[in-house]
């Protein structure tokens, strides 16, 4: 393998790492709320701490930031090549500046969705990281790589 190989193994990593785990805690919290909640709308008493909603919503931000923050870096390699490849400063100066500034805005949208308590500026907030998400995973260069190493 090149050295220029290990950055794609990265991001698969990175996810295997940090996201996997934390899909698993949510879920696990997300059913003992649920079982919290069903067992008090029945008039019973429940052994599961009144505390484990806040700590699914806590980690559920956690999960949702590391999500989107690993989907940026997956796509930050094919896009990077590119702009390196096709010299995009030079060539097509508008696009490279779309470009960095769909990277900026995004991370600050995440950013700030992270800090959002209001439920209109988390919809907001959320609408704009996904946006950029979905923008820059429709470049030309993420879908139709041509790579040796997949031949």
């Amino acid at each position: 393998m090149k050295p220029v190989d290990f950055l794609l193994i990265i991001h698969p990593a990175l996810a295997v790492i940090f996201v996997f785990p934390l899909i698993g805690i949510v879920s696990y919290y997300s059913w003992q709320t649920r079982q919290r909640r069903l067992a008090l709308a029945n008039k019973e008493k429940s052994k599961i701490p009144p505390i484990v909603g806040t700590e699914h919503v806590k980690i559920g931000r956690w999960l949702s930031t590391g999500v989107v923050a690993i989907t940026l870096f997956g796509l930050a390699y094919p896009i990077g090549e590119d702009i390196i490849k096709k010299q995009l400063w030079g060539t097509n100066f508008f696009q490279f500046i779309f470009l960095i500034l769909m990277f900026v805005l995004t991370a600050v949208s995440l950013y700030f969705l992270h800090n959002a308590r209001e439920a209109k500026w988390r919809g907001i907030f959320a609408t704009l990281t996904g946006m950029g998400i979905v923008i820059l995973g429709c470049q030309d260069n993420v879908f139709r790589r041509t790579n040796e190493w997949y031949n």
